[in-house]
């Protein structure tokens, strides 16, 4: 996925296709309807991006770049004491929520994609998209390393990969199987914390 400079016009792109997304599914979503909807020309969007699969993938984007500005504000708030020690990781298993739910757009690409990896083009697209989840949640791990939440002999790169699959097997159950049920926030906070070898003693202090 390239980089691309957020600006009006295509946060307006972006967040048109999520609504599309959320109301038709993305196999039913078009570059024609988001550019009718926005007030725009197909042009414009193909300013930005060569196909759907690649603005699908500035969605997947922007939604990571969103989870790990909320880790670094829970971070920033634990230093300054506004939180406790495990304030990050509570905002990690809020994440894993908001991001597995049908009621997200990015999880919804991300199952579309899937079925469409026989593609060169979406294959690079989701191969980019799981590194970069790698290379977030290992510099998540090295913070919480920092601020001696996250014990020293957990192995950033074993735990990263772990935790990916994981949330990818999160978002596929949200969505092929809902009836199954969610796991509560609080379940998945423990398991956060039980992979990285964290205590919880908040239980005890009360």
């Amino acid at each position: 996925m390239k980089e691309k400079s957020m600006n009006p016009s295509l946060q307006l792109i972006l967040d048109i296709a999520e609504k599309l997304i959320l109301e038709k599914g993305c196999r039913n979503t078009t570059l024609q309807e988001i550019a009718v909807q926005g007030g725009l020309t197909k042009g414009a969007i193909y300013h930005y991006v060569k196909s759907k699969d690649e603005l699908f993938a500035l969605i997947l984007e922007a939604g990571q770049q969103q989870a790990n500005q909320r880790f670094i504000d829970s971070v920033s708030d634990t230093a300054s004491q506004k939180t406790g020690p495990l304030g990050p990781f509570e905002s990690l298993s809020r994440s894993l929520h908001n991001l597995a739910g049908r009621e997200n757009a990015a999880n919804l690409i991300f199952i579309y994609l899937l079925s469409q990896k026989d593609s060169p083009a979406v294959t690079d697209i989701l191969n980019r998209y799981y590194e970069a989840s790698i290379q977030m949640t290992k510099r998540w791990i090295e913070v919480g390393k920092q601020h001696k939440a996250i014990p020293e002999y957990i192995n950033e790169e074993n735990a990263a990969r772990m935790f990916a699959v994981f949330k990818n097997g999160l978002q596929i159950q949200n969505v092929l199987a809902p009836e199954s049920g969610k796991i509560p926030d609080r379940d998945l906070y423990q398991f956060l914390l039980n992979a990285l070898g964290v205590k919880d003693t908040s239980s005890q202090e009360r």
